[in-house]
């Protein structure tokens, strides 16, 4: 490797990172039908737990909400001037 393509590297590396830090989906809390126990996780861990009320939450803790998508409807499926000529 050279020194010219070192900064390439690095760019790459940096864009790289944020690419992969996407949103992950939410976490719930999901309490044991035998123990009781609650934890916050993104997936049940077995069939044994059930999803409880409330939720998504944006941290590992479920404690700060995750805020609801709310989709667009003020714009066009497609912007004007993209859409395909036939």
């Amino acid at each position: 490797m050279n020194l010219r393509s070192v900064p390439l590297v690095l760019l790459g590396m940096a864009f790289g990172g944020t690419a992969a830090a996407q949103p992950s989906g939410g976490f719930y809390l999901f309490k044991d039908k035998t123990s009781g126990k609650v934890v916050c996780a993104q997936y049940a861990i077995s069939p044994d737990w059930i999803q409880q009320p409330g939720g998504p939450f944006r941290d590992l803790d479920c404690k700060v909400p995750e805020p609801p998508r709310s989709e667009r409807k003020d714009q066009p499926a497609v912007p004007p001037g993209l859409t395909p000529t036939k």
